[in-house]
C-alpha cells in the first residue's frame, strides 16, 4: 500500500495560516474544509493562561475527521494537554511558536492503548493567536524500516542498544565485539577492546573466580552466571556467560551498588540483632493485630517464657487476665501515631514500656515497638522509702521536731512538713523567706538570732541556737536549733537541720531535751 503524501508544514506566508488572504471566517469551518480531507490529523488549538510563552493548556476548537481517528471523537470545547501526559511536553515548545511565529516539529511517540503511534507533529501560528497543529501517523514507515532491516543488523542494533554490558569472545577468550554499555562499564573505547584478550583488559592476573567459570561454560557448553570482582577492581559484577559454537557470549551487569546496599543492610541487621540479644530490657515488635513479630531473649526471660513461645502470640494469649491495660495502650500508641511511655502491672511485676509506631518507606503504619524494662524492685524499693519517710514524719512530729534548710545566698528557708504546728501556726509556705522567721521570734531575742546566723554565714561548723516565737494567740514558745553550716569555694552556703520544740522540756537538763 502506497503511503500517504507528506504535506509540507505551514509557513508565515501559507494562506491558511491568515484567514484574511482566503477572504473566510475563522469563526466557521469553512476555512478547514480543505483540511477536513486532508489525510493527517489537522487541530485548531487556543492557548488557555496570562503567559503566552507557556499556556496553561490548550483548548481545541477544530478537529479534522483524521485527528478524531487519532485521538478520539472528544477534542472540540476539551482541554488537550490535561488528559494526554505523553503531550504535556510540547506545552513549551508551542508557547515558543505562539510568540516567536516559527514553525516547530517534533516526532512523538504515543501509546494509544490499542498500540504504539510514532507521530510527526507540526504546529504553526495562526493570525487570531490559535495555533494550527499537522499531525502524520508515521507508524506503518518505523514498521516498515524495520521490516526491512537484514536479521544481522536487526540483531546487532539490538545488541548495541542492551541495557547490559555485551561482549562476544572466541574460543581463545578473544574479544570480538562489544557493545555501547560494555565500553561504558569497561571504561575503554571498543578500538582498545576489540582484538584483545579477555585477561589482558583485566587489572593484574586474572583471578580464579572469573577464570575457572568461563572455561567451564567454554568445556561443558553450559550457560553460567556468576559474581565477580575481578583483578583490583573495586566493581563487582554480574556474569551470564553463554557457550556458542564460536566462543562465549558474556553479559556483565555492574551489581557494586546493590552489593553495597546488601552489605550495609546486612550489617545493620547485624547491629540490630546485637542490640536486641545485648540488651537487658524486653525489645520488641507488633504487628497491626498486636501479635509479637520479634522479641529479644531477655524479653521472652523477663516473661517466663521462650522466645518461641511468645513470637506469633497476643498478650491476650499469653496472659489473659491482665493484658487489657497492655492492649489499650498499644491501641493509643496506633490511634495517635506517636511515642508514649506507660507503667503497666504484668504478672506481679511492673514494666515501664516506652512504645510507638512502626511505618515503612511509604510512611504506612504496619505495627509497633515496644521498650520495656522490669521496675518491679525499683518500686518495691520508692514504697519502702515512702513508708519510712512517713515514719519519720510521724517520728519527729511526736517529738516536737521538725527539718529544716537554710539557702544562705537566696536567704530562702525551707521546711518540711508539720513546722507550722511547732512554730505555733495555722500554716506555712514550703519555702519562705528568712525574714519571715525573724519576724515571728521574740522582740527580745531577735537582734541575738540575726546576729548569730550572720556569724555563722562566715564561719562554718555546728549551729546551736536557742531562742522564743510568739505563735499566732500571742503564746510564747521556746526553741532549739541544731545544724551544720555547709561549704562551697570557702562560703557557707547551707545551714541544714532541726528545730526543736523546747516549750514544754526542762531547761535544766540539755541532756534529757536529746535524748527526748
Amino acid at each position: 500500500m502506497a503511503p500517504w503524501p507528506v504535506r509540507p508544514a505551514a509557513t508565515r506566508e501559507d494562506p491558511r495560516l491568515n484567514p484574511e488572504c482566503s477572504g473566510m471566517s475563522t469563526s466557521a469551518p469553512l476555512p478547514f474544509a480543505s483540511e477536513a480531507l486532508n489525510p493527517d490529523g489537522f487541530l485548531v488549538l487556543r492557548p488557555v493562561g496570562d503567559v503566552p510563552e507557556l499556556p496553561e493548556d490548550f483548548t481545541c476548537e477544530y478537529a479534522n475527521p483524521s485527528a478524531q481517528a487519532l485521538l478520539g471523537d472528544s477534542l472540540v470545547g476539551e482541554p488537550f494537554l490535561a488528559s494526554r501526559p505523553t503531550w504535556k511536553g510540547l506545552r513549551a515548545t508551542w508557547g515558543a511558536t505562539r510568540v516567536t511565529g516559527l514553525r516547530s516539529e517534533h516526532l512523538l511517540r504515543w501509546d494509544t492503548g490499542s498500540g504504539v503511534h510514532t507521530l510527526r507533529v507540526r504546529a504553526a501560528r495562526a493570525r487570531d493567536g490559535t495555533l494550527y497543529v499537522w499531525l502524520s501517523d508515521l507508524s506503518w514507515e518505523v514498521r516498515a524500516s524495520v521490516d526491512a532491516m537484514p536479521e544481522q543488523d536487526l540483531l546487532v542494533a539490538a545488541l548495541e542498544h542492551l541495557p547490559e554490558a555485551f561482549v562476544a569472545l572466541d574460543g581463545q577468550f578473544q574479544v570480538r565485539r562489544v557493545n555501547r554499555a560494555a565500553e561504558q562499564l569497561l571504561g575503554r573505547p571498543r578500538e582498545q577492546l576489540e582484538g584483545q584478550l579477555l585477561w589482558g583488559l583485566v587489572e593484574g592476573e586474572p583471578d580464579v573466580p572469573l577464570r575457572q567459570p568461563l572455561l567451564r561454560a567454554l568445556v561443558t557448553g553450559q550457560p553460567t552466571e556468576f559474581d565477580t570482582s575481578p583483578g583490583t577492581s573495586q566493581q563487582t559484577l554480574h556474569v551470564t556467560a553463554v557457550p556458542t559454537a564460536s566462543g562465549l557470549l558474556l553479559y556483565l551487569k555492574n551489581t557494586s551498588r546493590q552489593h553495597r546496599g546488601e552489605e550495609a543492610l546486612r550489617r545493620a541487621s547485624a547491629l540490630f540483632q546485637a542490640v536486641m540479644q545485648g540488651c537487658p530490657d524486653a525489645l520488641y515488635t507488633k504487628n497491626l493485630e498486636g501479635r509479637y513479630t520479634r522479641i529479644n531473649a531477655a524479653g521472652a526471660k523477663l516473661m517466663g517464657r521462650q522466645v518461641e513461645e511468645v513470637l506469633g502470640h497476643t498478650d491476650e494469649e499469653l496472659w489473659p487476665d491482665e493484658a487489657r491495660a497492655s492492649m489499650a495502650h498499644d491501641r493509643e500508641v496506633l490511634a495517635f501515631r506517636r511515642t508514649l511511655t506507660y507503667e503497666e502491672a504484668q504478672s506481679g511485676r511492673v514494666w515501664l514500656s516506652t512504645k510507638g509506631v512502626l511505618r515503612d518507606e511509604q510512611g504506612q503504619v504496619f505495627g509497633l515497638f515496644g521498650i520495656s524494662r522490669d521496675i518491679s524492685e525499683r518500686k518495691r524499693m520508692e514504697e519502702a522509702l515512702r513508708q519510712n519517710e512517713v515514719r519519720l514524719q510521724q517520728a519527729l512530729a511526736a517529738a516536737s521536731v521538725t527539718l529544716f534548710d537554710l539557702r544562705m545566698p537566696e536567704g530562702l528557708l525551707r521546711w518540711e512538713r508539720d513546722a507550722a504546728t511547732l512554730l505555733g501556726q495555722e500554716a506555712l509556705a514550703p519555702e519562705e523567706p528568712l525574714a519571715a522567721l525573724l519576724a515571728r521570734v521574740h522582740p527580745e531575742d531577735r537582734l541575738s538570732v540575726a546576729e548569730r546566723l550572720h556569724h555563722w554565714t562566715r564561719i562554718p561548723g555546728e549551729v546551736t541556737l536557742d531562742f522564743r516565737v510568739l505563735d499566732t494567740r500571742g503564746g510564747i514558745r521556746r526553741l532549739t536549733l541544731w545544724g551544720r553550716a555547709r561549704t562551697e569555694d570557702g562560703r557557707v552556703q547551707r545551714i541544714i537541720g532541726i528545730l526543736v520544740d523546747m516549750t514544754r522540756r526542762s531547761p535544766e537538763s540539755p541532756a534529757g531535751m536529746v535524748a527526748a
